[in-house]
Protein backbone atom coordinates (compact mmCIF):
# COMPACT_ATOMS: atom_id res chain seq x y z
CA UNK A 1 0.00 0.00 0.00
CA UNK A 2 3.06 2.04 1.16
CA UNK A 3 4.55 1.90 -2.70
CA UNK A 4 1.64 2.91 -4.02
CA UNK A 5 1.23 5.96 -2.36
CA UNK A 6 4.76 6.30 -3.35
CA UNK A 7 4.47 5.95 -6.98
CA UNK A 8 1.16 8.11 -7.03
CA UNK A 9 3.01 11.04 -5.36
CA UNK A 10 5.97 10.42 -8.30
CA UNK A 11 3.65 10.65 -10.77
CA UNK A 12 1.95 14.01 -9.34
CA UNK A 13 5.28 15.36 -9.30
CA UNK A 14 5.82 14.88 -12.64
CA UNK A 15 2.67 15.91 -13.68
CA UNK A 16 2.94 19.42 -11.55
CA UNK A 17 6.60 19.81 -13.17
CA UNK A 18 5.05 19.28 -16.91
CA UNK A 19 2.22 22.02 -15.98
CA UNK A 20 4.43 24.41 -14.75
CA UNK A 21 6.45 24.08 -18.19
CA UNK A 22 3.26 25.27 -20.15
CA UNK A 23 3.80 28.41 -21.80
CA UNK A 24 7.45 28.85 -20.88
CA UNK A 25 10.91 27.96 -23.14
CA UNK A 26 12.24 25.15 -20.49
CA UNK A 27 11.83 22.70 -23.33
CA UNK A 28 14.34 24.39 -24.92
CA UNK A 29 16.72 22.73 -22.65
CA UNK A 30 15.56 19.28 -23.01
CA UNK A 31 17.40 17.50 -25.78
CA UNK A 32 20.93 19.31 -26.44
CA UNK A 33 21.67 16.84 -29.41
CA UNK A 34 18.44 17.78 -31.48
CA UNK A 35 19.15 17.18 -35.25
CA UNK A 36 16.54 19.79 -35.86
CA UNK A 37 18.03 23.16 -35.36
CA UNK A 38 20.06 23.32 -38.90
CA UNK A 39 16.65 22.90 -41.22
CA UNK A 40 14.66 25.29 -38.77
CA UNK A 41 17.88 27.94 -39.49
CA UNK A 42 16.52 27.79 -42.72
CA UNK A 43 13.06 28.29 -42.19
CA UNK A 44 11.15 30.50 -44.53
CA UNK A 45 8.98 31.36 -41.84
CA UNK A 46 10.04 34.13 -38.71
CA UNK A 47 8.61 31.81 -35.77
CA UNK A 48 10.88 28.64 -36.92
CA UNK A 49 13.90 30.77 -36.97
CA UNK A 50 13.15 32.13 -33.58
CA UNK A 51 12.87 28.43 -32.41
CA UNK A 52 15.99 26.99 -33.63
CA UNK A 53 18.10 30.40 -32.21
CA UNK A 54 16.43 30.26 -28.52
CA UNK A 55 17.88 26.18 -28.39
CA UNK A 56 20.99 27.14 -29.78
CA UNK A 57 21.00 29.99 -26.88
CA UNK A 58 19.86 27.47 -24.84
CA UNK A 59 22.71 24.51 -25.76
CA UNK A 60 25.31 28.26 -25.06
CA UNK A 61 23.98 28.41 -21.45
CA UNK A 62 24.51 24.39 -20.20
CA UNK A 63 28.14 24.81 -21.98
CA UNK A 64 27.94 23.38 -25.76
CA UNK A 65 29.68 24.50 -28.26
CA UNK A 66 27.63 25.70 -31.33
CA UNK A 67 29.16 27.69 -32.98
CA UNK A 68 29.14 25.13 -36.51
CA UNK A 69 26.19 26.91 -37.08
CA UNK A 70 27.79 30.18 -37.17
CA UNK A 71 27.51 30.21 -41.14
CA UNK A 72 23.62 29.68 -40.61
CA UNK A 73 23.18 31.94 -38.05
CA UNK A 74 24.94 35.00 -39.92
CA UNK A 75 22.52 35.19 -42.85
CA UNK A 76 19.75 35.60 -40.52
CA UNK A 77 21.14 39.05 -39.67
CA UNK A 78 19.27 40.43 -42.50
CA UNK A 79 15.87 39.33 -40.70
CA UNK A 80 13.36 41.91 -40.78
CA UNK A 81 11.77 40.44 -37.38
CA UNK A 82 13.74 42.35 -34.44
CA UNK A 83 13.12 39.17 -32.29
CA UNK A 84 15.40 37.02 -34.79
CA UNK A 85 17.78 40.06 -35.07
CA UNK A 86 18.25 40.02 -31.01
CA UNK A 87 18.51 36.62 -30.79
CA UNK A 88 21.04 36.34 -33.99
CA UNK A 89 23.26 39.01 -32.20
CA UNK A 90 22.94 37.36 -28.80
CA UNK A 91 24.78 34.32 -30.18
CA UNK A 92 27.25 36.54 -32.46
CA UNK A 93 28.44 37.65 -29.75
CA UNK A 94 29.60 34.49 -28.06
CA UNK A 95 31.36 33.56 -31.10
CA UNK A 96 32.47 36.37 -33.38
CA UNK A 97 36.32 36.46 -31.85
CA UNK A 98 36.19 32.75 -32.77
CA UNK A 99 34.82 33.19 -36.46
CA UNK A 100 36.21 36.16 -37.44
CA UNK A 101 35.88 35.45 -41.46
CA UNK A 102 32.46 34.75 -41.24
CA UNK A 103 31.71 37.64 -38.51
CA UNK A 104 33.43 40.30 -40.93
CA UNK A 105 30.66 39.25 -43.61
CA UNK A 106 27.94 40.58 -41.87
CA UNK A 107 29.43 43.77 -40.97
CA UNK A 108 27.59 45.81 -43.77
CA UNK A 109 24.82 44.63 -42.16
CA UNK A 110 25.70 46.11 -38.80
CA UNK A 111 26.29 49.58 -40.27
CA UNK A 112 22.91 49.44 -41.84
CA UNK A 113 21.28 48.29 -38.55
CA UNK A 114 22.84 51.21 -37.18
CA UNK A 115 20.44 53.12 -38.72
CA UNK A 116 17.43 51.10 -38.63
CA UNK A 117 14.44 53.20 -36.97
CA UNK A 118 14.12 51.04 -33.86
CA UNK A 119 16.70 51.89 -30.88
CA UNK A 120 16.78 48.51 -29.81
CA UNK A 121 18.43 47.65 -33.03
CA UNK A 122 20.59 50.10 -33.30
CA UNK A 123 22.01 49.71 -29.90
CA UNK A 124 22.32 46.18 -30.94
CA UNK A 125 24.22 46.11 -33.74
CA UNK A 126 26.28 48.90 -32.28
CA UNK A 127 27.23 46.23 -29.14
CA UNK A 128 27.69 43.18 -31.84
CA UNK A 129 30.40 45.35 -33.57
CA UNK A 130 31.88 46.46 -30.13
CA UNK A 131 31.86 42.58 -28.66
CA UNK A 132 33.71 41.46 -31.99
CA UNK A 133 36.76 43.41 -30.58
CA UNK A 134 39.35 42.32 -34.55
CA UNK A 135 41.69 45.15 -35.33
CA UNK A 136 40.39 45.16 -38.74
CA UNK A 137 36.93 46.79 -37.65
CA UNK A 138 38.42 48.89 -35.14
CA UNK A 139 38.26 51.96 -37.35
CA UNK A 140 34.62 50.97 -38.56
CA UNK A 141 33.65 50.16 -35.22
CA UNK A 142 35.22 53.49 -34.00
CA UNK A 143 33.05 55.83 -36.25
CA UNK A 144 29.71 53.83 -35.03
CA UNK A 145 30.44 54.17 -31.26
CA UNK A 146 30.92 58.03 -32.48
CA UNK A 147 27.52 58.20 -34.47
CA UNK A 148 25.79 56.49 -31.18
CA UNK A 149 27.60 58.73 -28.90
CA UNK A 150 25.30 61.58 -30.83
CA UNK A 151 22.03 59.38 -30.72
CA UNK A 152 18.77 60.69 -29.82
CA UNK A 153 17.94 57.26 -27.89
CA UNK A 154 18.86 57.42 -24.14
CA UNK A 155 19.80 53.10 -24.42
CA UNK A 156 21.80 54.07 -27.71
CA UNK A 157 24.29 56.59 -26.23
CA UNK A 158 24.60 54.27 -23.27
CA UNK A 159 25.61 51.47 -25.52
CA UNK A 160 28.01 53.43 -26.64
CA UNK A 161 29.75 54.22 -23.50
CA UNK A 162 29.49 50.80 -22.14
CA UNK A 163 31.29 49.90 -25.68
CA UNK A 164 34.43 52.18 -25.24
CA UNK A 165 36.15 49.80 -22.73
CA UNK A 166 35.69 47.52 -25.83
CA UNK A 167 37.55 49.32 -27.51
CA UNK A 168 40.07 50.77 -25.45
CA UNK A 169 41.28 47.38 -24.94
CA UNK A 170 42.29 46.89 -28.49
CA UNK A 171 45.33 49.22 -27.60
CA UNK A 172 44.55 51.46 -30.40
CA UNK A 173 47.00 54.55 -29.73
CA UNK A 174 46.39 56.19 -32.74
CA UNK A 175 42.72 56.43 -31.82
CA UNK A 176 43.11 57.05 -28.44
CA UNK A 177 42.33 61.09 -27.93
CA UNK A 178 39.22 60.27 -30.70
CA UNK A 179 38.14 58.05 -28.10
CA UNK A 180 38.90 60.33 -24.94
CA UNK A 181 36.79 62.80 -27.40
CA UNK A 182 33.64 60.25 -27.12
CA UNK A 183 34.01 60.24 -23.60
CA UNK A 184 34.11 64.07 -22.95
CA UNK A 185 31.63 63.80 -25.30
CA UNK A 186 29.29 61.43 -22.77
CA UNK A 187 29.91 62.88 -19.45
CA UNK A 188 28.41 66.06 -20.81
CA UNK A 189 24.83 64.20 -21.08
CA UNK A 190 21.77 64.96 -19.52
CA UNK A 191 21.18 61.39 -19.17
CA UNK A 192 21.91 59.66 -15.58
CA UNK A 193 21.96 56.46 -17.39
CA UNK A 194 24.75 57.35 -19.96
CA UNK A 195 26.74 59.68 -17.40
CA UNK A 196 27.13 56.63 -15.13
CA UNK A 197 28.31 54.49 -17.87
CA UNK A 198 30.70 57.16 -19.31
CA UNK A 199 32.02 57.54 -15.90
CA UNK A 200 32.75 53.76 -15.98
CA UNK A 201 34.67 54.13 -19.40
CA UNK A 202 36.42 57.50 -18.00
CA UNK A 203 37.83 54.83 -15.09
CA UNK A 204 39.08 52.69 -17.71
CA UNK A 205 40.47 54.22 -20.20
CA UNK A 206 41.86 57.89 -18.88
CA UNK A 207 41.15 57.97 -15.43
CA UNK A 208 43.95 60.50 -15.15
CA UNK A 209 42.23 63.16 -17.91
CA UNK A 210 41.25 65.60 -15.35
CA UNK A 211 40.57 67.92 -18.04
CA UNK A 212 37.34 66.45 -19.21
CA UNK A 213 35.90 66.28 -15.18
CA UNK A 214 37.02 70.17 -15.25
CA UNK A 215 34.91 70.78 -18.03
CA UNK A 216 31.50 68.82 -16.94
CA UNK A 217 32.27 69.29 -12.74
CA UNK A 218 29.23 71.22 -11.71
CA UNK A 219 26.83 68.95 -13.84
CA UNK A 220 28.47 65.82 -13.06
CA UNK A 221 27.80 66.64 -8.99
CA UNK A 222 24.26 67.86 -9.68
CA UNK A 223 23.61 64.58 -11.76
CA UNK A 224 24.71 62.28 -8.87
CA UNK A 225 22.17 61.85 -6.84
CA UNK A 226 20.09 60.08 -10.08
CA UNK A 227 22.79 57.99 -11.60
CA UNK A 228 22.69 54.36 -10.92
CA UNK A 229 23.93 52.92 -7.99
CA UNK A 230 27.09 51.27 -9.56
CA UNK A 231 28.16 54.66 -11.46
CA UNK A 232 27.47 56.16 -8.79
CA UNK A 233 30.62 54.49 -6.83
CA UNK A 234 32.69 55.19 -10.09
CA UNK A 235 31.59 58.79 -9.92
CA UNK A 236 32.18 59.39 -6.61
CA UNK A 237 35.79 58.31 -6.82
CA UNK A 238 36.24 60.13 -9.42
CA UNK A 239 35.29 63.57 -8.55
CA UNK A 240 37.27 62.66 -5.50
CA UNK A 241 40.12 62.30 -7.42
CA UNK A 242 39.89 65.65 -9.40
CA UNK A 243 39.33 67.86 -6.24
CA UNK A 244 41.91 66.03 -4.65
CA UNK A 245 44.45 66.64 -7.89
CA UNK A 246 43.16 70.49 -8.33
CA UNK A 247 42.78 71.67 -4.90
CA UNK A 248 44.83 69.39 -2.95
CA UNK A 249 43.58 68.16 0.82
CA UNK A 250 41.33 70.18 2.85
CA UNK A 251 43.16 71.79 5.56
CA UNK A 252 40.16 72.07 8.36
CA UNK A 253 39.15 68.13 7.50
CA UNK A 254 39.98 65.22 10.01
CA UNK A 255 42.15 63.82 8.25
CA UNK A 256 45.16 66.20 8.56
CA UNK A 257 43.75 67.70 11.20
CA UNK A 258 44.42 64.71 13.18
CA UNK A 259 48.35 65.07 11.99
CA UNK A 260 50.43 66.47 14.85
CA UNK A 261 48.08 65.46 17.79
CA UNK A 262 48.51 64.24 21.35
CA UNK A 263 47.15 60.84 21.45
CA UNK A 264 44.34 62.57 24.03
CA UNK A 265 43.83 65.66 21.96
CA UNK A 266 40.56 64.95 21.92
CA UNK A 267 36.98 64.68 24.27
CA UNK A 268 33.81 63.49 24.19
CA UNK A 269 30.68 65.58 23.65
CA UNK A 270 27.35 64.59 22.10
CA UNK A 271 29.15 61.89 19.90
CA UNK A 272 31.21 64.84 18.28
CA UNK A 273 35.65 64.63 18.34
CA UNK A 274 36.45 67.85 19.61
CA UNK A 275 40.05 69.03 18.76
CA UNK A 276 41.82 70.53 21.82
CA UNK A 277 45.49 70.69 20.72
CA UNK A 278 46.92 71.73 16.90
CA UNK A 279 50.20 72.48 15.97
CA UNK A 280 50.29 76.10 14.57
CA UNK A 281 52.87 78.03 12.67
CA UNK A 282 53.06 81.84 12.43
CA UNK A 283 51.05 83.20 14.87
CA UNK A 284 48.38 80.23 14.24
CA UNK A 285 47.73 81.93 10.90
CA UNK A 286 48.28 78.72 9.39
CA UNK A 287 48.51 74.89 9.87
CA UNK A 288 51.34 72.39 10.26
CA UNK A 289 51.05 69.48 8.29
CA UNK A 290 53.85 67.10 7.58
CA UNK A 291 54.56 67.41 3.99
CA UNK A 292 55.20 63.70 3.35
CA UNK A 293 52.07 63.22 4.82
CA UNK A 294 49.95 65.56 2.51
CA UNK A 295 51.93 63.98 -0.35
CA UNK A 296 51.44 60.22 0.14
CA UNK A 297 48.06 60.97 0.55
CA UNK A 298 47.04 63.69 -2.00
CA UNK A 299 48.96 61.26 -4.85
CA UNK A 300 47.11 57.85 -3.21
CA UNK A 301 44.00 59.58 -4.02
CA UNK A 302 44.57 60.89 -7.30
CA UNK A 303 46.35 57.79 -9.02
CA UNK A 304 44.32 55.76 -7.16
CA UNK A 305 45.23 53.31 -4.64
CA UNK A 306 46.10 50.15 -6.71
CA UNK A 307 48.06 52.40 -8.96
CA UNK A 308 49.84 53.97 -6.33
CA UNK A 309 50.71 50.76 -3.82
CA UNK A 310 51.48 48.59 -7.16
CA UNK A 311 54.31 51.20 -7.83
CA UNK A 312 55.24 51.59 -4.38
CA UNK A 313 58.46 50.18 -4.26
CA UNK A 314 59.70 51.66 -7.42
CA UNK A 315 62.04 55.18 -6.24
CA UNK A 316 59.27 57.88 -6.30
CA UNK A 317 59.90 60.72 -9.02
CA UNK A 318 57.84 63.32 -7.12
CA UNK A 319 59.15 66.53 -5.57
CA UNK A 320 58.18 66.06 -1.88
CA UNK A 321 58.31 69.67 -1.97
CA UNK A 322 54.47 70.86 -1.51
CA UNK A 323 53.72 74.66 -1.69
CA UNK A 324 50.67 75.96 -0.13
CA UNK A 325 48.43 75.31 -2.85
CA UNK A 326 48.67 71.84 -1.89
CA UNK A 327 45.69 71.75 0.81
CA UNK A 328 42.75 74.26 0.46
CA UNK A 329 40.28 75.77 2.48
CA UNK A 330 36.66 74.45 2.46
CA UNK A 331 35.88 78.70 3.22
CA UNK A 332 37.11 79.30 -0.28
CA UNK A 333 36.55 76.49 -2.13
CA UNK A 334 33.51 76.03 -4.17
CA UNK A 335 34.40 72.90 -5.98
CA UNK A 336 34.72 71.10 -2.10
CA UNK A 337 31.50 72.71 -0.92
CA UNK A 338 29.38 70.81 -4.04
CA UNK A 339 31.18 67.84 -3.87
CA UNK A 340 30.43 67.56 0.05
CA UNK A 341 26.86 68.97 -0.69
CA UNK A 342 25.96 66.32 -3.57
CA UNK A 343 27.42 63.07 -1.46
CA UNK A 344 25.64 64.05 1.72
CA UNK A 345 22.48 62.42 0.70
CA UNK A 346 23.73 59.70 -0.93
CA UNK A 347 24.67 58.44 3.31
CA UNK A 348 21.75 56.96 3.31
CA UNK A 349 21.12 55.03 0.14
CA UNK A 350 20.51 51.82 -0.59
CA UNK A 351 23.55 50.00 -1.70
CA UNK A 352 26.37 49.65 1.13
CA UNK A 353 29.22 50.25 -1.73
CA UNK A 354 27.72 53.80 -2.20
CA UNK A 355 27.04 54.89 1.33
CA UNK A 356 30.96 54.06 2.13
CA UNK A 357 32.23 55.87 -0.98
CA UNK A 358 29.87 59.03 0.28
CA UNK A 359 31.41 58.48 3.73
CA UNK A 360 34.77 58.48 2.25
CA UNK A 361 34.02 61.71 0.71
CA UNK A 362 32.79 63.53 3.55
CA UNK A 363 35.64 61.66 5.94
CA UNK A 364 38.21 63.08 3.79
CA UNK A 365 36.75 66.80 2.98
CA UNK A 366 33.92 67.79 5.43
CA UNK A 367 35.36 70.18 8.44
CA UNK A 368 35.53 68.77 11.42
CA UNK A 369 32.13 69.39 13.21
CA UNK A 370 30.29 67.65 10.25
CA UNK A 371 32.34 64.42 10.08
CA UNK A 372 29.96 63.39 12.76
CA UNK A 373 27.01 63.04 10.30
CA UNK A 374 28.77 59.47 8.47
CA UNK A 375 28.15 57.86 11.85
CA UNK A 376 24.78 56.84 11.66
CA UNK A 377 24.17 56.20 8.26
CA UNK A 378 26.97 53.60 9.01
CA UNK A 379 25.75 51.69 12.37
CA UNK A 380 22.62 51.63 10.22
CA UNK A 381 24.02 49.71 7.72
CA UNK A 382 25.98 47.70 9.88
CA UNK A 383 23.08 46.44 11.43
CA UNK A 384 20.81 46.38 8.23
CA UNK A 385 22.93 44.53 5.90
CA UNK A 386 24.42 41.11 6.94
CA UNK A 387 25.76 40.46 3.64
CA UNK A 388 28.32 42.98 3.80
CA UNK A 389 28.70 44.16 7.58
CA UNK A 390 32.46 42.37 7.47
CA UNK A 391 33.34 45.04 4.72
CA UNK A 392 31.12 47.78 6.64
CA UNK A 393 32.82 46.45 9.75
CA UNK A 394 36.65 46.67 8.64
CA UNK A 395 36.03 50.80 7.08
CA UNK A 396 34.56 51.72 10.54
CA UNK A 397 37.08 50.14 12.05
CA UNK A 398 39.33 52.88 9.60
CA UNK A 399 37.85 55.60 11.05
CA UNK A 400 37.29 54.44 14.30
CA UNK A 401 41.20 54.57 14.82
CA UNK A 402 41.77 57.64 14.12
CA UNK A 403 39.13 59.04 15.86
CA UNK A 404 37.68 56.85 18.33
CA UNK A 405 35.09 59.28 20.39
CA UNK A 406 32.96 59.31 17.29
CA UNK A 407 31.65 56.00 17.89
CA UNK A 408 31.91 55.84 21.58
CA UNK A 409 28.51 56.88 22.48
CA UNK A 410 27.22 54.03 20.40
CA UNK A 411 29.35 51.37 21.84
CA UNK A 412 25.87 48.98 21.77
CA UNK A 413 26.25 48.57 18.25
CA UNK A 414 29.10 46.49 18.49
CA UNK A 415 27.68 43.96 20.86
CA UNK A 416 28.58 40.63 19.31
CA UNK A 417 25.36 38.54 18.28
CA UNK A 418 25.57 34.61 18.18
CA UNK A 419 25.16 34.85 14.70
CA UNK A 420 28.01 36.76 13.72
CA UNK A 421 31.19 34.89 12.18
CA UNK A 422 34.45 35.09 13.64
CA UNK A 423 35.60 37.48 11.60
CA UNK A 424 33.46 40.06 12.28
CA UNK A 425 33.28 39.39 16.27
CA UNK A 426 37.08 39.68 16.19
CA UNK A 427 36.53 43.16 14.46
CA UNK A 428 33.70 44.07 17.47
CA UNK A 429 36.11 43.27 20.00
CA UNK A 430 38.51 45.43 18.52
CA UNK A 431 36.28 47.93 18.12
CA UNK A 432 34.68 47.74 21.43
CA UNK A 433 38.51 48.08 23.00
CA UNK A 434 39.01 51.45 21.02
CA UNK A 435 36.01 52.89 22.02
CA UNK A 436 35.69 52.09 25.58
CA UNK A 437 35.21 55.14 27.89
CA UNK A 438 34.71 55.81 31.49
CA UNK A 439 30.95 55.81 31.18
CA UNK A 440 30.87 53.18 28.71
CA UNK A 441 33.54 50.68 30.18
CA UNK A 442 31.03 48.93 32.79
CA UNK A 443 28.69 48.05 30.08
CA UNK A 444 31.41 46.28 28.15
CA UNK A 445 33.09 44.33 30.60
CA UNK A 446 29.64 42.87 31.74
CA UNK A 447 29.41 41.89 27.87
CA UNK A 448 32.90 40.62 28.04
CA UNK A 449 31.93 38.32 31.23
CA UNK A 450 29.76 36.47 28.31
CA UNK A 451 31.91 36.60 25.71
CA UNK A 452 34.34 34.42 27.84
CA UNK A 453 32.07 31.50 28.41
CA UNK A 454 31.48 31.41 24.48
CA UNK A 455 31.93 27.34 23.38
CA UNK A 456 33.99 28.89 20.77
CA UNK A 457 37.21 29.16 22.79
CA UNK A 458 39.39 31.07 20.30
CA UNK A 459 36.57 34.01 20.53
CA UNK A 460 36.88 33.64 24.43
CA UNK A 461 40.77 34.19 24.03
CA UNK A 462 40.38 37.30 22.19
CA UNK A 463 37.98 38.69 24.47
CA UNK A 464 40.99 38.47 27.28
CA UNK A 465 43.05 40.12 25.15
CA UNK A 466 40.38 42.61 24.71
CA UNK A 467 39.96 43.41 28.43
CA UNK A 468 43.95 43.67 28.47
CA UNK A 469 43.83 46.29 25.66
CA UNK A 470 40.94 48.22 27.89
CA UNK A 471 42.96 48.05 30.79
CA UNK A 472 46.04 49.56 28.99
CA UNK A 473 43.91 52.28 27.61
CA UNK A 474 41.36 53.12 30.15
CA UNK A 475 43.30 54.64 34.16
CA UNK A 476 40.34 54.53 35.98
CA UNK A 477 40.07 49.73 35.42
CA UNK A 478 43.31 48.00 35.28
CA UNK A 479 41.98 47.06 39.30
CA UNK A 480 38.75 45.82 38.45
CA UNK A 481 40.39 43.99 35.06
CA UNK A 482 42.98 42.70 36.90
CA UNK A 483 40.10 41.04 39.59
CA UNK A 484 38.67 39.31 37.19
CA UNK A 485 41.69 38.24 34.83
CA UNK A 486 43.04 36.90 38.22
CA UNK A 487 39.74 34.77 39.34
CA UNK A 488 39.71 33.72 35.46
CA UNK A 489 42.94 32.45 36.01
CA UNK A 490 42.31 30.24 38.96
CA UNK A 491 39.27 29.22 37.50
CA UNK A 492 40.60 27.83 34.56
CA UNK A 493 43.81 26.21 36.53
CA UNK A 494 41.69 24.37 39.16
CA UNK A 495 38.97 22.78 36.31
CA UNK A 496 41.11 20.25 35.21
CA UNK A 497 44.32 19.72 32.59
CA UNK A 498 43.85 22.44 30.39
CA UNK A 499 45.20 20.44 27.29
CA UNK A 500 42.80 18.14 27.74
CA UNK A 501 40.01 20.43 26.05
CA UNK A 502 41.05 22.54 22.77
CA UNK A 503 41.56 26.25 23.02
CA UNK A 504 41.38 25.83 27.32
CA UNK A 505 45.54 26.00 27.05
CA UNK A 506 45.13 29.40 24.74
CA UNK A 507 42.41 31.18 26.97
CA UNK A 508 45.04 30.56 29.89
CA UNK A 509 48.10 31.74 27.97
CA UNK A 510 46.30 34.79 26.92
CA UNK A 511 44.78 35.35 30.23
CA UNK A 512 48.62 35.48 32.07
CA UNK A 513 49.76 37.74 28.75
CA UNK A 514 46.67 40.50 29.78
CA UNK A 515 47.81 39.93 33.62
CA UNK A 516 51.11 40.85 32.34
CA UNK A 517 50.51 43.65 29.98
CA UNK A 518 48.56 45.28 33.32
CA UNK A 519 51.00 44.78 35.43
CA UNK A 520 54.06 46.00 33.49
CA UNK A 521 51.50 49.22 33.02
CA UNK A 522 52.12 50.14 36.63
CA UNK A 523 53.73 47.51 39.13
CA UNK A 524 54.18 49.47 41.88
CA UNK A 525 50.32 49.60 42.22
CA UNK A 526 50.00 45.59 42.60
CA UNK A 527 51.05 43.46 44.93
CA UNK A 528 54.43 42.42 43.41
CA UNK A 529 55.16 39.58 45.38
CA UNK A 530 51.54 37.53 45.14
CA UNK A 531 51.21 38.01 41.17
CA UNK A 532 54.41 37.04 40.32
CA UNK A 533 53.80 34.13 42.50
CA UNK A 534 50.91 33.13 40.30
CA UNK A 535 52.70 34.29 37.04
CA UNK A 536 55.58 31.75 37.75
CA UNK A 537 52.87 29.36 38.59
CA UNK A 538 51.71 28.94 35.58
CA UNK A 539 53.67 30.18 32.77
Amino acid sequence: MFNQFSSTSETLSKASAVVLRIGTDAHLYDDPEDVNIAPLLDSKFESEKCEALKRLLALIAQGFDVSNFFPQVVKNVASQSSEVKKLVYLYLLQYAEKRPNEALLSINYFQKDLGDPNPLVRAWALRTMAGIRLHVIAPLALAAVSKCARDPAVYVRKCAANALPKLHDLRLEEHAPAIEEIVGILLNDHSPGVVGAAAAAFTSICPNNFELIRKNYKKLCQILPDVEEWGQILLIGTLLRYVVARHGLVRESLMLSLHGMDSNAFCEKDGLVRVLTLDKEDGGKSDSFDVNLVNVVSKCYIEGPDEYLSRSSCPDTVTSAFDSKETTSIAYNEDVKILLQCTSPLLWSNNSAVVLAAAGVQWIMAPLEDVKKIVKPLLFLLRSSSASKYVVLCNILVFAKAAPSLFAPHFENFFICSSDAYQVKAHKLEMLSLIATASSISSILREFEDYIKDPDRRFAADTIAAIGLCAKRLPTIPTTCLDGLLALVRQESFAGDPESVDGEAGVLVQAVMSIQTIIERDPDSHDKVYTSHLLFEHL
